[in-house]
């Protein structure tokens, strides 16, 4: 295989693990719908080496995509080399617990938790062996990390078993306060944290989270900002998912990022089973949208040109042109 064969390095290094115990090998299994294998019927060795594995990495070394969709994904290309396949996944996602303590209106039409118990009872002997060889975890991202005392249960056994893993964290912002962060035993642990914040104003923001709390966001926000300043985050990001309430934001909104040290990306919504019931009514990135005209006019603005925008599926060539 020639080096210089570009691959996606997360089939070959990342698993992503359902609270169901269904495998993926992409930081976003729930866009792929192709499961590797179950942690509760199988070992996570045959997993991991196993048909399904090999051929969900084949397709990047035969240019035949059959499991993927790009306009889904971070494309985190690299060089294929060998030693890109990890003995043992690099970088671990445990979508372990659902349970939020905020509503945002793209994600999910009622408040829900998911059955976590048997992930519970299987942490000793299934999930932390699975990290023997992990740089980074993150324990859940279907949720609130920090609304869920089984997320924190599981940090502190992490954190005792593996000194050297690092964490990265999806939060609302809603109580990732200091506070918090030492709670969870997280000081000085985390590689890096992606808030999500839905507008740059009071108003915008309740229109998009149910049960959130706008000034303690931002309060949490100027606090992680320090954090990156003080080199203490690798990286600190403020995911701004654009909806047709506060697509017009956008551009102070990048400012915002700047003065609290963070990359931002402006993300794309996305249909999920969650966020139907709403989606053709705030999609303003959708053609059809009555908005999106106004919308075009907005993402060309040379604000986001700026280094710490980040380049999402909201900035396609087609939408640029």
């Amino acid at each position: 295989m020639s080096c210089k064969k570009m691959a996606c390095k997360f089939p070959f290094s990342v698993a992503e693990i359902d609270w169901d115990g269904n495998v993926y090998g992409c930081c976003a299994g729930y866009f792929i719908n192709y499961s590797l294998g179950n942690i509760f019927e199988q070992s996570f060795d045959e997993i991991w080496n196993g048909q399904k594995a090999q051929e969900f990495r084949k397709q990047f070394l035969e240019d035949n995509f059959k499991f993927c969709d790009f306009t889904k994904c971070a494309k985190e290309w690299e060089e294929f080399t060998p030693e890109l396949i990890a003995p043992y996944p690099k970088r671990v996602q445990l979508n372990y617990d659902s349970t939020c303590n905020a509503r945002c209106i793209y994600c999910r039409q009622h408040h829900f938790h998911n059955d976590v118990e048997k992930f519970d009872e299987h942490m000793e002997d299934i999930i932390l062996p699975i990290l023997k060889n992990a740089e980074l975890v993150n324990v859940t991202a279907l949720g609130e990390v920090f609304a869920s005392k089984y997320a924190k249960k599981l940090i502190h056994k992490i954190v005792a078993t593996y000194p050297n893993i690092k964490f990265y964290v999806y939060t609302n912002g809603i109580e990732c306060s200091k506070e918090k962060i030492e709670e969870f035993g997280l000081t000085d642990r985390i590689k890096y944290i992606v808030l999500s914040m839905p507008g740059l104003k009071k108003e915008t923001y309740d229109k998009h989270v149910v049960d959130g709390n706008y000034d303690k966001v931002v309060n949490n926000i100027k606090y992680l900002g320090e954090l990156r300043r003080q080199n203490k985050l690798d990286n600190f990001i403020l995911n701004f998912v654009v909806t047709s309430y506060n697509y017009p934001e956008m551009i102070d909104f990048v400012d915002f990022a700047k003065e609290n040290s963070a990359t931002v990306s402006f993300v794309k919504l996305l249909k999920q089973d969650g966020s139907a019931y709403i989606y053709d009514d705030i999609a303003v990135a959708e053609k059809t949208h009555p908005l999106h005209e106004d919308y075009l006019k907005v993402i060309h603005n040379e604000k986001f040109k700026e280094p710490h925008v980040n380049k999402t599926n909201t900035f396609t060539i087609e939408n640029l042109q």
